[in-house]
């Protein structure tokens, strides 16, 4: 596969260099957010490439970019705004031989058996982290979060719970997201209402100067409409992580696969569940994040 190749050199590259002093906002984990926040004054520019890949059968590449601006504004509050673009490529991926997936928004005149293909941005996001403590002096971390999404097809508002727990003089990392997010979604003619509820906890441990290595691990419920009251689907994921940082800049790649336990509670999410995963409109066999970071 070739963004697995791209990761591989990227790594490759990584390892040939000079180890240096750790950035301050660097993020260790490819979706897992910590309870630290950017010291007051900072500024940073980050770039994610977030790629589902592979259903049943057929074509199917989904990559979202993520551009951010993140802003130290105190040392308990930072700021973030993210611009989101996708890129689509479907083809008689469905357990029917049709095109269709996560994200896809497939037009009512398109003909499924076809080659599918979309590229837009998508939306704005406004990232809000306030830090309750400190995983450094306290305790335990603990961190909310609130990002509010505007598009013109997609809208969404996310919170997070976040709790960080360091061990053997911070060199091991535990992190866990407690996530909830409404969402109101155009698919063809159609607007698609639901909740989804995460839970994400991973570890990092900094094996060598500046290199950290860790597990991520999520389990993903979605339900129709605002509320918890009608459950969709149940999946979990499972993956490593890989993150080098310098003064001037830090790269975190990771990966993750659906694992076989996956649980449909509707007619049509138990349809797209195939070998105990599920597939659809809602997820893939294998994700990957590859996350830039660099001070300003």
């Amino acid at each position: 596969m070739k963004f697995a190749n791209s990761l591989a050199v990227v790594a490759a590259v990584a390892l040939g260099l000079t180890a240096q002093a750790a950035t301050a906002g660097e993020s260790p984990f490819g979706w897992i957010y910590t309870a630290d926040v950017a010291p007051p004054g900072t500024r940073e520019f980050e770039q994610w490439v977030d790629v589902q890949t592979k259903q049943t059968q057929g074509d199917y590449t989904n990559v979202r970019l993520r551009s951010e601006l993140e802003f130290g504004i105190t040392s308990k509050y930072q700021t973030a705004i993210y611009l989101n673009s996708r890129y689509i490529n479907a083809y008689r991926n469905q357990m029917d031989g049709t095109a269709a997936g996560p994200n896809t928004d497939i037009p009512d005149s398109f003909d499924p058996t076809s080659r599918y293909k979309m590229r837009r941005v998508e939306s704005v996001s406004w990232e809000n982290i306030y830090q309750i403590s400190n995983p450094l002096v306290d305790p335990i971390g603990l961190a909310v979060y609130i990002e509010p999404s505007l598009g013109p097809r997609n809208k969404e508002l996310e919170f997070k719970l976040i709790l960080q727990k360091n061990f053997l003089d911070d060199r091991l990392i535990w992190s866990t997201n407690f996530s909830t997010a409404l969402e109101n979604n155009k698919r063809g003619s159609s607007v698609e209402k639901a909740t989804e509820l995460d839970v994400l906890t991973g570890l990092s441990y900094r094996f060598m100067n500046n290199w950290s290595a860790g597990l991520e691990a999520r389990n993903h419920r979605e339900f129709t409409g605002y509320g918890y009251g009608i459950a969709n689907h149940s999946a979990w994921f499972l993956g490593p992580n890989l993150h080098y940082a310098s003064k001037k800049w830090w790269l975190t790649a990771a990966w993750r696969t659906q694992m076989p336990w996956a649980s449909g509670f509707q007619d049509d999410q138990k349809e797209v569940i195939s070998g105990n995963r599920i597939y659809g409109d809602e997820h893939t066999r294998s994700q990957f994040m590859l996350k830039l970071g660099v001070p300003f």
